[in-house]
């Protein structure tokens, strides 16, 4: 009885093995969905940026300006976040980076006052 129990349990791990084996071999290379592994990752450089900011009478932010975006990011859409205090986001706003790069505008940030502003966070995404 006790060998049956043994044969049974290896059995039964033997299958468990084969059953995670077939599930990671049905994950396919060639997809442009993120999974797991290992892979570098490169920035067009965003981690360079910096922006300036247009204020109006109300003390409200209409526009900011994003200088010396690299011409690596060209094609890709760039979206600037107005965050607050604890990294709330108070408004944001995107566009297209043109080919070369360069300077953009962004404005329909809504009635965001810029005393609340503390800082800017900027993503990236591609094409």
């Amino acid at each position: 009885m006790k060998l049956l129990a043994n044969i049974l349990g290896l059995a039964l791990a033997l299958a468990a093995v084969f059953v995670a084996s077939g599930a990671a071999a049905s994950l396919a290379f060639g997809s442009q969905k993120l999974s797991a592994g290992n892979a570098s990752v490169t920035s067009c450089g965003v981690s360079s940026l910096s922006a300036t900011r247009d204020v109006d009478n109300s003390g409200n932010v209409t526009q900011v300006v994003v200088g010396s975006v690299p011409a690596a990011c060209a094609g890709e859409t760039l979206s600037v976040t107005l965050a607050g205090a604890g990294g709330t986001s108070l408004g944001s706003s995107s566009g297209v980076v043109a080919a070369g790069g360069g300077s953009m505008t962004f404005t329909g940030f809504g009635t965001v006052s810029a005393a609340n502003v503390l800082s800017y966070q900027y993503a990236v995404v591609g094409a």
